[in-house]
């Protein structure tokens, strides 16, 4: 079995938070590229049992459309859903920072 790491699930969500904040487009198109790094989150990774089942549900979020490529799944997210759904990354990251500092 893997050890699991905090620290690499921290280091990914703060590239994912900082994606979502300071790069180019629609909000989906952000979570689009934020996707990239939280799909390499192993639950494991994260320090709080709680948390796993919030990082669960957010790559659910991003990958419900399974037929369809992720970017063009996200593209038929409402900017109401895909908000919500970047706010959830934030705070998840917020959450898993406080535990490890």
């Amino acid at each position: 079995m893997t050890k699991s790491d905090p620290l690499y699930a921290l280091e990914k969500l703060s590239e994912a938070v900082h994606v979502l904040a300071t790069g180019y487009g629609r909000v989906q198109e952000r979570l689009s590229e934020a996707a990239t790094y939280l799909i390499r989150i192993r639950p494991e990774d994260l320090p709080d049992e709680e948390l796993r089942p919030v990082l669960v549900g957010i790559k659910d979020d991003l990958t419900k459309h399974k037929e369809d490529r992720l970017v063009d799944a996200l593209q038929t997210e409402s900017d109401e859903d895909a908000g919500a759904i970047a706010g959830r990354i934030l705070d998840l990251y917020l959450r898993v920072n406080d535990l490890l500092h």
